[in-house]
């Protein structure tokens, strides 16, 4: 095991003794599903196709961490800072990400649908081909990188519905 390569186990027995702090380290394949690590600091972490599925992950920081092929769905991710993290290919599918800081986030293709991103900030985001069916994406969506994105059945804030033609529209 290399120097910052850490287990599942590791890192839920030093959260249970709090410590927090786990900036840089390498986790491949964990599975972190239904645990509660709020305010857990993975700031530059490689979490590569990991699972944090159903956990609570309230005010986490994961500031440009790499989160490529990590599972997120049905997670609180409610606060959190995930400036510059990359999301390629993970799944945040139903996810609470209220309030979420996600400015300069790479969520290319990512699937966002049935999410909780109100009040979530996606100034300098990356949003190509992302699917936001179903979510309602808060009051700076309009800061984000859009193009190629699903809007169809998201939710504005007020109250509007996207359909495809309006989609069309943006792009032009």
């Amino acid at each position: 095991m290399k120097y910052n390569e850490k287990t599942t186990d590791e890192i839920l027995r030093r959260y249970k003794r709090d410590d927090r702090d786990f900036r840089g380290v390498t986790l491949k394949e964990g599975d972190l599903s239904k645990c509660r690590l709020a305010g857990v600091i993975f700031e530059g972490a490689q979490l590569l196709d990991c699972t944090f599925e159903k956990s609570i992950l309230r005010r986490a920081n994961f500031k440009a961490a790499n989160l490529r092929g990590t599972t997120f769905k049905g997670a609180d991710m409610s606060k959190s800072n995930l400036t510059g993290a990359d999301f390629r290919g993970a799944t945040l599918r139903a996810v609470n990400l209220s309030g979420a800081d996600l400015r300069w986030a790479n969520l290319e293709g990512v699937n966002l649908s049935d999410s909780d991103i109100s009040g979530a900030n996606f100034e300098g985001a990356n949003l190509k081909s992302a699917n936001l069916k179903g979510a309602n994406p808060g009051r700076l969506w309009w800061k984000a990188k859009l193009e190629e994105a699903r809007l169809e059945g998201t939710i504005l804030p007020d109250g509007t519905v996207f359909g495809q033609a309006a989609v069309s529209a943006l792009e032009e």
